[in-house]
């Protein structure tokens, strides 16, 4: 389906006296009868209506079904207006304009009911939708030479591949458009790139009318999409044109989002094969979605594909490429430019930019804006900041705990690092950043992953950043069936947030092959689909945890931290206490750290010690051995100090216990 301006000249005495240049709404309405026999005639064919009438100008919109709409029925239109000599100028448009011109023709008389007509023509929906839909309408340019193309494809180093492609289109072929010999897969990891190619070959297949309509659609197409009745609309309002589907999708192994779009691309594999004489096809997809680029194939049946790649460009290729950077920026290049480029390394054009770019506002620093030189970038002091907030203020504050804060922050950094790369333009994989954390009861693992959500909230790399705390109850549920509702409507609350996975192992605690397997394998494609939005940390005891990570394959590759909860010395522990004592407004007296030393010591050995639980319980025993004392005293002589100040006597003397073990047998 094509659409049309039409320019021509204007109706004399149409304007109305007093009505301030405008046209009179019977008489547009007069002019509308007129051009009624064109459509009667036309139907299912072309349409024409008015879009506006001065005394200088006229404006005519045409749509064209099938074919391009000829100079005789644009004739026939402007006689019927009244214009008995007319000349004109055509020029093609967008759905987008033609929906807005009839909108306005229709206030003005000159159309009778957009409703119907947008109906009858199918893009009804895109008239109260248009601009919520995720694509772009554009009109390719054919003015341009084959010179010009080739130029413009090894500028982008596609030479190897894209300039043979500009040499069979502009060999020649018949005059009117049969059909489309072949379509097209692009591959790049650079959206500036994707555009650029596209832009090359709908100026090459225009010129050398391979196409009967100039008018595209980029449609950005994500993992959250399927191909459902307003893609199958858009194609249709396509017809003589051709659609570029830019893919944001990406190969992965199990997940439920691999399913999805494969789903999708067989869906698109197959409008293509069913327009592909009447709709030219051209899909982008990144470098390495090998997998997800072969579905395509396998499902395209009859299409011819040709394939267009970036290729990388090495050594002296590279130095080239960065000179013509410099020469088009108008700076001169040094060496310290061409030393960036290492030998035997190739790269991609969106490399070689970024190259520049970060050459460039260094060079100008430093040679032309000396004054400028001591001030460091933007991306320099983002990367060099501390965590924000108050949340990284308490997990530092805590005590002890230096390997689990180390490898924290550097989740943190890792985190940040991806953001930042990717608002420099750098595409890179996106990596699960989901984390292990192990150690004995009382080693904080829940309260450091409580303050690991909040940081990541504060520093805008988690939506939300709440704590969502579940445990084997929380996922498995006692049927068949039943447990990967459960999971991913667990992911789903968790979703912008940490999904807090305590004793994880007891989710296999039952035979292999029941629940917890399904559990788990669900787990696994929950943590894949929402590798962007949600942290998932497993806790547990540090022998049963390495049992749980060998239960799948694909648990332990998408674990990208392992933190380890050491326990705490008695020293830190002792800390612990004198931080619980001042949390409540208390002090300890003289002698505590004696009498309490040894206690913290002989219980640290115990196998079954629980660290800060035990020192938390040594508290509220010491609270309560307290009260007793006091209420034992002449109450009147119990002063605010006394309430506010353990001592020595309120904490238990050590007691080493031996555990005797229990035999089995008979007593003699």
């Amino acid at each position: 389906m094509m659409f049309y301006i039409c320019n021509a000249k204007g109706l004399p005495d149409c304007e109305k006296p007093g009505n301030n240049g405008a046209v009179d709404r019977t008489y547009a309405q007069g002019l509308r009868v007129q051009t009624e026999e064109f459509n009667q005639q036309n139907a299912n064919s072309y349409y024409g209506f008015i879009g506006a009438v001065s005394n200088e100008k006229s404006q005519i919109i045409f749509t064209a079904y099938e074919n391009k709409i000829t100079a005789e029925k644009v004739k026939d239109f402007l006689t019927l207006m009244g214009l008995s000599e007319p000349s004109y100028k055509l020029t093609e448009t967008t759905m987008k304009t033609f929906i807005s011109r009839a909108r306005d023709a229709s206030r003005s008389g000159f159309v009778e009911d957009t409703d119907t007509l947008f109906t009858e023509m199918g893009i009804d929906d895109f008239e109260h939708n248009y601009d919520r839909k995720n694509f772009t309408e554009k009109i390719a340019t054919e003015r341009v030479s084959k010179k010009q193309l080739i130029t413009r494809a090894n500028a982008v180093l596609c030479g190897d591949t894209l300039v043979p492609e500009i040499e069979r289109i502009c060999a020649g072929g018949p005059p009117v458009m049969k059909g489309h010999p072949v379509h097209y897969m692009i591959q790049s990891n650079d959206r500036k790139i994707v555009l650029e190619i596209v832009d090359i070959l709908m100026s090459a297949l225009v010129k050398n009318n391979r196409l009967i309509s100039k008018r595209y659609v980029e449609y950005k197409f994500d993992e959250d999409d399927s191909v459902n009745g307003d893609y199958r609309a858009l194609c249709k309002s396509l017809l003589g044109g051709a659609i570029v589907i830019v893919c944001d999708t990406r190969d992965s192994g199990d997940s439920e989002y691999a399913n999805r779009a494969s789903d999708a691309l067989t869906d698109l594999a197959e409008i293509a094969r069913k327009h592909r004489n009447r709709l030219l096809t051209i899909i982008c997809m990144p470098r390495d979605c090998e997998k997800m680029a072969n579905l395509f194939y396998e499902n395209a049946g009859a299409l011819s594909i040709v394939t267009i790649r970036e290729q990388a460009a090495f050594d002296e290729n590279a130095k080239l490429y960065l000179k013509k950077l410099s020469k088009q920026s108008g700076v001169t290049a040094n060496s310290a430019l061409y030393k960036t480029i290492e030998p035997g390394k190739g790269y991609l054009a969106n490399d070689l930019e970024l190259i520049f770019e970060k050459w460039l506002d260094k060079h100008l620093k430093t040679h032309v804006y000396k004054q400028y030189q001591s001030l460091e970038t933007v991306e320099t002091q983002y990367a060099k900041e501390k965590p924000k907030g108050s949340a990284f203020s308490e997990l530092e504050k805590m005590i002890g705990l230096s390997s689990a804060k180390e490898v924290i922050t550097q989740a943190i950094d890792f985190y940040k690092a991806q953001k930042l790369f990717r608002e420099m333009g750098i595409d890179r994989d996106r990596p699960a950043m989901h984390m292990v954390f192990t150690g004995n009861p009382g080693t904080a693992k829940t309260t450091a992953a409580r303050l690991f959500a909040r940081i990541m909230k504060e520093n805008n790399l988690l939506a939300d950043g709440d704590l969502y705390e579940v445990g084997r109850a929380d996922l498995v549920d006692k049927y068949v069936g039943g447990t990967a509702p459960r999971v991913k409507k667990q992911f789903q609350r968790a979703r912008g947030s940490v999904l807090f996975i305590d004793e994880a192992y007891s989710l296999v605690d039952d035979k292999d092959g029941l629940y917890g397997d399904e559990a788990i394998n669900t787990i696994v494609q929950e943590m894949e689909n929402a590798r962007d939005s949600t942290v998932v940390i497993f806790a547990g005891y540090p022998d049963k945890m390495e049992g749980f990570m060998d239960k799948n394959p694909g648990l332990r590759s998408r674990i990208a931290f392992h933190v380890n909860f050491e326990d705490y010395t008695p020293d830190e522990l002792y800390e612990i206490l004198e931080l619980m004592v001042a949390n409540h407004k208390m002090s300890l007296g003289d002698g505590v750290k004696e009498k309490v030393m040894p206690v913290l010591k002989m219980a640290s050995g115990d196998s079954d010690f629980g660290n800060g639980r035990f020192v938390r319980n040594m508290f509220e025993k010491a609270k309560l051995k307290q009260a007793s004392r006091l209420v034992k005293m002449d109450i009147g002589t119990v002063t605010k100090s006394d309430v506010t100040t353990l001592i020595d006597d309120d904490f238990s003397e050590p007691v080493k216990t031996r555990r005797t073990p229990f035999k089995i047998g008979f007593v003699s």
